[in-house]
């Protein structure tokens, strides 16, 4: 991560969320079941304030939260310097055969400096699988196996060339976008491996795009090149 702390888990940034939430309302830290109901009506899964306990800690040891006192209202939330965007990691995206189900559920989160990127509404992340867009560039990044993959959804439109995220029969795959002809759409593959095919649609088939690739983030941190 940018800012040399751990990713969170989708439920302890509802946690942390929660408390920033009820603080900058209330101008007070929450108590343990301020935290609950605050975190459950932003959509926690977990209903018992056991868990609580347990998140909080996670955002102790990740480096998000200080715990001070005796007092469950001793809480500070330790935000990062700078600005950074919390981009959501929406499951994995075939970067091979379109083997892996789209579903629209959130594995976690990655934080991005602001530097980085612009801020831009919709950005969500896929984490690549396969190889079959090893020698592709976002940026001048590689899209590697394990890789970050950022997709901007409010892109409905391709030009030739771009890197997009279809989802083909309910399946995912990041591939290389070429309108063929005014029926034929292409999706190509960009590796150095022997053996991957491109992908033939017309509009008698069933897939969408879901956006374009934006930019590219190694799985441990490191801008590849």
């Amino acid at each position: 991560m940018q800012d040399g702390k751990q990713r969170l888990s989708p439920n302890e940034h509802i946690v942390f969320k929660a408390i920033k939430q009820y603080r900058d309302r209330e101008g007070c830290m929450p108590t343990i079941r301020e935290i609950h109901r605050e975190a459950i009506s932003l959509g926690l899964t977990s209903h018992s304030l056991r868990s609580v306990f347990n998140y909080l800690s996670g955002l102790e040891e990740k480096g998000y939260l200080r715990r001070g006192g005796r007092v469950a209202r001793g809480l500070e939330l330790i935000e990062p310097s700078g600005s950074f965007i919390s981009i959501p990691v929406l499951g994995i995206g075939s970067a091979g055969v379109p083997t892996s189900i789209a579903e629209e559920r959130i594995e976690g989160y990655l934080k991005v400096s602001e530097t980085l990127l612009d801020r831009r509404p919709g950005l969500f992340a896929v984490q690549a699988e396969g190889d079959s867009m090893n020698q592709a560039k976002i940026n001048g990044k590689r899209i590697k196996p394990g890789s970050y993959v950022l997709i901007d959804p409010e892109i409905k439109e391709f030009s030739d060339g771009n890197i997009v995220l279809a989802v083909i029969d309910g399946l995912a795959t990041i591939k290389i976008y070429r309108q063929l002809d005014e029926r034929t759409i292409g999706l190509f593959p960009c590796s150095n491996r022997p053996g991957h095919r491109p992908i033939y649609l017309t509009d008698k088939d069933n897939f969408v795009f879901n956006g374009k690739v934006v930019d590219v983030f190694d799985s441990d941190g490191d801008q590849n090149g």
